[in-house]
């Protein structure tokens, strides 16, 4: 999938796809860009879950920009731990 512009992008969220998007930061731009989203999904007919850290990274190509990589946590309690190891580091952070 090629996106004209990381503006553009819209991550499928509606209660058909068992995507709701609850937030959304660009980590970083460039030629290689980085987007976190928060979302909560559920399976068909099933209870919401969540939330989870989407990490993803798009390479600007000639046509727009490419999904070229993603991460994705699997439970809450991973946010959770990556919640506490970054409030942890913060006195290292510039």
């Amino acid at each position: 999938m090629i996106l004209p512009d990381l503006d553009d992008l819209v991550l499928e969220s509606d209660e058909d796809s068992g995507i709701e998007e609850l937030g959304r930061r660009v980590l970083s731009r460039g030629p290689w860009s980085t987007v976190a989203y928060l979302v909560r999904t559920r399976g068909p007919e099933g209870p919401w879950e969540g939330p989870f850290l989407w990490l993803h990274r798009y390479q600007k190509v000639p046509q727009g920009w490419k999904l070229v990589s993603r991460f994705h946590t699997t439970e809450p309690a991973q946010l959770a731990a990556l919640a506490g190891a970054l409030d942890a580091w913060r006195d290292l952070l510039p």
